[in-house]
C-alpha cells in the first residue's frame, strides 16, 4: 500500500493523487488505509518520512587520511553523483513542488539530509581541525556550509528540470566549491 502511494505522490504529485486510486491499486479498501492513515495528508507525511529514511548515502567516503582538498572532493562527488540518479531527482522534486502546500516539508527534508550526512562531516571537519588543516571555524557551520552548496547544486536540476550536468560540468563545480571553501579555511 505504501509503495502504490510512494509510486502516486513521486508521479502524479499530492493534488493529483487520490486515496480511491491508491487504495485500487494496492488491492485494499479504502477503510484499510484510513485506518492506519486518518486523511490524505498524513499518508502523503508517511511516504515523504519513509523517502527521507531511504539511506542515500551509506557509503559517504570521509577520508581522514587524504588532504583536505581530496576528502572534500570525494564527500562532494559522491553526494553529487547520488543526488543526480533519476529517483532521487524525482523524488526531490516531487518534494519541491509541494513546498508550497506543505511549508514543514522542507524542514523534514533538510533535518534528513542533517541527519544522514551531518554528523559524519561534523566529525570529518573536527578531525581536519585538529590536524591543524582548517583554522577555528565551528565544524556544524562548515558542514551546514559544505552540504547546502552541494544540495543546491542538485535542487536547481531537480526545480528547472535541466538536463544533468556533464561530468565536466560537475567537477568544475566541484574545483569552484573546493577553491571558496579550502581558501575560506586555511590558517
Amino acid at each position: 500500500m505504501l509503495n502504490v502511494a510512494t509510486e502516486h505522490f513521486v508521479r502524479l504529485g499530492y493534488s493529483a493523487t487520490t486515496v480511491d486510486r491508491i487504495a485500487v491499486e494496492a488491492g485494499v479498501g479504502k477503510r484499510t488505509i484510513y485506518s492506519r492513515y486518518p486523511d490524505k495528508e498524513k499518508l502523503f507525511f508517511a511516504v515523504v518520512q519513509r523517502l527521507s529514511e531511504k539511506r542515500v548515502f551509506d557509503q559517504l567516503p570521509i577520508g581522514d587520511d587524504v588532504p583536505l582538498e581530496e576528502g572534500l572532493r570525494r564527500l562532494a562527488r559522491t553526494m553529487i553523483d547520488s543526488g543526480f540518479k533519476a529517483e532521487q531527482l524525482t523524488i526531490g522534486r516531487m518534494i519541491l513542488t509541494e513546498l508550497n502546500h506543505f511549508p514543514d516539508l522542507g524542514k523534514l527534508q533538510w533535518q534528513a539530509i542533517e541527519d544522514e550526512h551531518g554528523r559524519k562531516l561534523i566529525r570529518y571537519f573536527r578531525h581536519q581541525k585538529q590536524k591543524g588543516a582548517i583554522r577555528n571555524l565551528r565544524p556544524s557551520f562548515l558542514a551546514d556550509l559544505f552540504l547546502s552548496n552541494v544540495f543546491s547544486f542538485i535542487n536547481n536540476v531537480a526545480i528547472m528540470g535541466q538536463p544533468i550536468p556533464t561530468s565536466a560540468q560537475i567537477e568544475e563545480f566541484i574545483d569552484d566549491l573546493i577553491d571558496i571553501l579550502v581558501n575560506g579555511m586555511r590558517q
